[in-house]
């Protein structure tokens, strides 16, 4: 493996610790929204223990772990806590948010499966269940980046708009990472692994910033 590449690794597994600290003692200190905290916390932990459970695959088994398996249930259920986090706090999202994430989705899946499945087939056999392994997570970010921008527009003007600006910028560097590795899986590249690590720690650079930063998360009521 490169050694920028294990810097880059090691680096963020750092930052995904250090950020599940920062989130279970927001929880513990019930500071905020104790619930929204919890369900990040949460998301984190699995993201964490899906990484654990790659890493022991790849020590004890001969041949390297497919990229969709059972692990990927621990972070697609990650998707689906940060997306109830997002939807329900600090007040619950309108209903056409979820039209327009939608919308979303199915743009997104039909980019993909225009652009990527074709190639990713000729040079995988037809591998299309791995395929799919990679392919689901960009339409997955879609959904987290909708709700992230309407969370962001519902908060302009009261006091909490830095907050959702650090969490949209989050979500898009999420999905920028995924998006680049699934590009790298269909049109592989000379260090093409980096550049998703990069957007990856980035993610939890502005979620770090979010967490400790003076921004104003409350409930209207509070």
């Amino acid at each position: 493996m490169d050694a920028t590449l294990q810097i880059l690794q090691g680096i963020g597994y750092l930052f995904l610790l250090t950020l599940l600290i920062v989130f279970w003692r927001k929880v513990v200190r019930r500071e905020e929204i104790r619930s929204f905290w919890m369900l990040f916390a949460m998301a984190w932990t699995l993201n964490l223990l899906g990484n654990i459970a790659w890493a022991i695959h790849d020590v004890t088994a001969n041949s390297p772990l497919d990229t969709f398996s059972a692990v990927d249930l621990f972070y697609i259920s990650r998707y689906l806590l940060l997306g109830i986090a997002i939807w329900l706090y600090p007040n619950s999202l309108k209903r056409q948010t979820g039209i327009w994430a939608g919308v979303a989705i199915t743009l997104t899946a039909l980019l993909v499966w225009t652009i990527y499945f074709n190639p990713a087939m000729r040079l995988r056999a037809g591998d299309w269940v791995n395929f799919l392994g990679l392919a689901i997570y960009p339409i997955l970010d879609a959904l987290l980046i909708v709700f992230a921008w309407f969370r962001f527009r519902s908060a302009q003007g009261n006091g909490q708009n830095k907050f959702f600006l650090l969490l949209l910028g989050a979500m898009v560097s999420y999905g920028i990472a995924n998006t680049l590795n699934l590009t790298n899986y269909v049109f592989p590249a000379a260090n093409g692994e980096l550049l998703p690590n990069i957007f990856w720690i980035l993610t939890d650079t502005l979620l770090l910033a979010l967490a400790l930063g003076p921004y104003k998360f409350t409930n209207d009521k509070e």
